[in-house]
């Protein structure tokens, strides 16, 4: 038996409502303004007289007693103040107004449906929004723009939101709810916020192409020590920063910073532009700048370790669903298999 639920229909009073909502047109008194009140199994109790043509059929169908079909459709009758049946000898016959009727709740009956299915798809993270924020650099290759590609295919109805940021932008637009969700570089401890570690990249060395150290089969941080730096303002990203601050002091080498700015961007610029050296994520050797080349430090034990941060206790169905994706995807990177989007899977 369907719910008990209250569907109220008021009759629209502009000659384009009453063409638009035929249905009121049909309960319309001489006022001009009708508010019918009925329940949903009354329409699917009227909807199955109507096919049947038989009030003892419908009420077989419906699995009810055949007085309280009939009471019920009294009672809607009374209500439209208009008959919907022709009652006959043996059954009974849809009036004019009842077939009017009928194709307007066949209608309803329908969109009722589909916003069941469609909020039921919502409520399982298939349909909805998702407004994700990230670092330019983490689009480029692996894990992230993998789980994208995924999300993508296997969740065509969600509406995909995505702002690239540097980590500062990111976590004021995440605490104003302006995205669900930030991946960030070594994000700062909050307390309002959630993290879920994801990668980590490795620092590396940018070079311009000619440099002499781009021919050493390994390089160490002294070698740096005659070399021009560009590196990042601490603001940006402190933790990777302080890393590398502690592990030239370790080496003994003093950071000669001819600039430090605001993004890997601006910062392999100045390298194709042979202008010195940089320590950057290693992520960045999957987009290289021309003239730049990379190489790993042999004695730098320094990494950008991206994670994907959400409020506290805010966690949307579609997020839910990205996250489980990331986290397939990290389980298959850590054990050192090659990854692959295969049939919306890693």
């Amino acid at each position: 038996m369907h719910p008990s639920v209250p569907l109220v229909c008021t009759v629209p009073t502009c000659d384009a409502d009453r063409k638009a909502f035929p249905i009121q047109n049909i309960a319309e008194t001489d006022r001009n303004l009708l508010s019918v009140v009925m329940e949903l199994r009354q329409i699917h109790y009227f909807i199955a007289i109507a096919e049947e043509e038989h009030f003892g059929r419908a009420a077989q169908r419906l699995r009810i007693a055949q007085p309280a079909l009939s009471r019920q459709m009294r009672l809607l009758e009374e209500e439209l103040g208009l008959q919907l049946f022709d009652r006959l000898p043996r059954g009974v016959r849809l009036s004019a107004a009842g077939q009017v009727f009928l194709i307007e709740l066949r209608r309803v009956v329908g969109e009722l449906q589909r916003a069941v299915a469609v909020t039921r798809r919502a409520a399982a993270g298939e349909a909805g929004v998702l407004r994700l924020s990230l670092i330019e650099s983490a689009c480029w290759h692996g894990l992230v723009p993998e789980s994208l590609r995924i999300f993508r295919m296997r969740f065509p109805a969600v509406d995909l939101s995505l702002t690239t940021m540097s980590t500062g932008p990111q976590l004021a637009a995440l605490r104003q709810c302006k995205t669900d969700a930030a991946l960030v570089y070594n994000p700062p401890p909050a307390e309002d916020l959630t993290t879920v570690p994801l990668i980590r990249y490795p620092a590396v060395l940018a070079m311009p192409a000619d440099c002499p150290l781009a021919e050493r089969p390994r390089i160490h941080l002294a070698d740096l020590a005659s070399w021009p730096l560009i590196g990042f303002r601490r603001a940006a990203s402190p933790r990777f920063y302080d890393d590398i601050s502690v592990s030239m002091h370790a080496a003994g080498v003093a950071s000669r910073y001819i600039a430090e700015l605001e993004n890997e961007t601006e910062m392999l610029a100045l390298v194709s532009a042979g202008a010195g050296l940089a320590i950057a994520n290693s992520a960045q050797r999957w987009r290289p700048p021309h003239g730049v080349r990379f190489a790993p430090v042999e004695d730098l034990d320094v990494g950008l370790h991206l994670h994907l941060l959400h409020r506290l206790g805010d966690v949307p169905p579609t997020l839910t669903q990205f996250i489980q994706i990331l986290l397939a995807g990290r389980k298959c990177h850590d054990s050192g298999q090659k990854c692959n989007v295969v049939d919306g899977a890693f």
